[in-house]
């Protein structure tokens, strides 16, 4: 029997190992990526890997495809399909799944955040698979081995398998790998069980499809005369690890060096997991994307240190989708996109001298940024003192107005609004001094956003309710602000309004024009500031607080429709 490998690298080992239309063994296709670059990786994936052995002995011709891209995957299901199977299909496959609508994928070791429109590339579709495995009907098992590790997936799909519609025959079983493992190394190559022994009091494996109580996976042994017993102890199956080896492997599989590798075959030369340790080495030291990685992992970068790589890169003009420190599918892109520019190897990881190179490249476009800025600094600081000069220099109200509309910020911005602050007052002392409500109009009108308006309103308010025309008989000038004044408030609660009445005064404030806020009887801020205008607007004392001559005067408007 014989085992055929298909990788990333190795695609060109020949599709011819197996003999197309030949019906002297069954076949088996092995798929299992536990390595990603853009996800976290499988811890128990190799167990499936490790079948290959048990199966040929069982008379399988084997398929595997590790540590492998979806042109790979693709080619080894191709093999199966070119075997013309109509025997034993065995097809395990292990690794990170993406569900869409409609399909579930397994996805290759890249796999950079694939979306629904580019995950047929990056990826082997689960309806395929079962096509193929089709062409043996009732004969034909899929096993999906799942570890609930995380992946970058983009629109469109979800993590795992969806739903599982297998044709008819096809027996499709997800679990575990180490529980699928046990299942196809205890029970389903023991000649004679069936698929429903083999699955009966198994926990944690969900059987779909076509599953048979009365058919073998393999045929029962023809009954043979009995082999005489051996004089020498048979030696122990180099196929059932100790747990020291398994916990040495799995150490060495999250680190994922040949230094790790290595360290695993000195320990267990000849071990269960000797030849996939090998062909990691192998896969190790001759992807260049892979040493690539090695080299920066073994740079240990910190993550102010990876933050620095990413404003280099992003100064250069080389989008990583943010300075975090985390080096994901956009700093990666980033920097094999800056590789290509400087003909280098674009695997998408650093080394020390290209750390190097980036900064000082980083540097000189900083100082060139720099210099940029500076000399526009100097053409925009020129503009801005032309056109001062042109408008006058805010010698006139236009000639301010027009400057710091286009210079908001300008030189002169300072200047210029101090000249229109002048120019506003001048008006606003002009209206005072008139103290008529088309003096006040004018004075709004022409100032619409005027430093005096509020002032403007509220002698306007206070105008109408005592007549057109009437002047002010208050001093000219802004209105004070209220301040407090404990004397004043004595003499106000000796008043004992109570609430309904103040209330009314309230009322009536709100009736001349002004804003005394809520009417609620409490007298807050805007009720003070109510009072003085209109104490301000009818000649009586300024001082924000109620007195006899201000309740006198604001009741008798109240009920009496003096000055209406």
């Amino acid at each position: 029997m014989r085992a055929t490998l298909l990788s990333a690298l190795g695609l060109s080992l020949g599709l011819s190992a197996l003999n197309p239309g030949a019906a002297d063994a069954d076949t088996a296709l092995l798929l299992v990526n536990d390595r990603y670059r853009n996800g976290q990786n499988l811890q128990t994936a190799a167990a499936i890997e490790s079948l290959s052995g048990p199966l040929q002995q069982a008379g399988f011709d084997v398929i595997v495809v590790s540590e492998a891209e979806g042109t790979a995957m693709r080619a080894g299901l191709e093999a199966l399909l070119n075997a013309d199977e109509d025997a034993r299909i065995l097809v395990a496959m292990a690794g990170h799944f993406a569900r869409s609508r409609t399909d579930s994928f397994l996805l290759g070791r890249p796999a950079d955040t694939p979306n629904i429109a580019t995950v047929g590339g990056a990826g082997l579709s689960l309806n395929a698979v079962m096509e193929v495995a089709a062409s043996a009907p009732g004969r034909a098992i899929v096993l999906l081995a799942q570890e609930r590790r995380r992946i970058a997936l983009g629109a469109g799909l979800g993590a795992g398998i969806g739903r599982i519609d297998p044709p008819n025959g096809v027996s499709v079983i997800a679990g575990t790998p180490e529980d699928l493992a046990d299942l196809v190394f205890d029970d389903l190559l023991q000649p004679g069980v069936s698929l429903a022994d083999a699955l009966e009091g198994r926990q944690g494996i969900r059987p779909f499809g076509f599953v048979s109580d009365a058919v073998p996976f393999l045929a029962p042994l023809a009954a043979a005369t009995p082999a005489p017993l051996p004089t020498v102890p048979a030696p122990v199956s180099p196929l059932v690890p100790s747990a020291e080896e398994i916990a040495l492997w799995n150490a060495a599989q999250e680190l994922g060096t040949a230094a790790a590798y290595r360290a695993y075959l000195a320990r267990f030369p000849g071990g269960a997991f000797d030849g996939l340790a090998r062909q990691r080495i192998s896969a190790i030291e001759n992807d260049p994307i892979a040493r690539a990685q090695a080299v920066e992992e073994a740079l240990a970068l910190t993550r102010d240190q990876r933050r620095t790589i990413q404003a280099d890169l992003t100064v250069l003009g080389f989008d990583t989708r943010g300075v975090d420190g985390i080096f994901g599918s956009g700093t990666r892109g980033a920097i094999g996109s800056w590789q290509t520019s400087r003909s280098l190897a674009a695997t998408g990881y650093v080394d020390a001298t290209q750390i190097a190179t980036l900064a000082e490249q980083a540097r000189v476009r900083r100082a060139e940024i720099a210099e940029e800025e500076r000399l526009a600094r100097e053409a925009a600081e020129r503009e801005d003192r032309a056109f001062w000069q042109i408008s006058g220099q805010g010698a006139e109200r236009e000639g301010a107005e027009a400057y710091l509309g286009r210079y908001p910020e300008g030189l002169f911005a300072d200047q210029a609004r101090q000249r229109l602050a002048q120019f506003d007052d001048g008006a606003w002392q002009g209206a005072q001094a008139a103290g008529t409500i088309g003096a006040f109009e004018g004075y709004l009108a022409a100032w619409p956003e005027g430093r005096h308006v509020a002032e403007a309103r509220q002698a306007l308010n206070a105008l109408r309710g005592g007549g057109a025309g009437t002047p002010l008989p208050s001093p000219t000038g802004p209105l004070p602000d209220f301040r407090p004044n404990p004397q004043l408030a004595a003499q106000e609660n000796a008043l004992n309004l109570p609430p309904i009445t103040r209330s009314i005064l309230e009322q009536r404030l709100a009736a001349i024009g002004l804003n005394p806020g809520r009417i609620d009887g409490q007298l807050d801020g805007l009720t003070r500031n109510a009072l003085i205008a209109i104490q301000n607007a009818r000649g009586l004392d300024v001082t924000g607080y109620f007195n006899q001559a201000t309740v006198a005067r604001l009741l008798a408007e109240s009920f009496g429709g003096i000055l209406r």
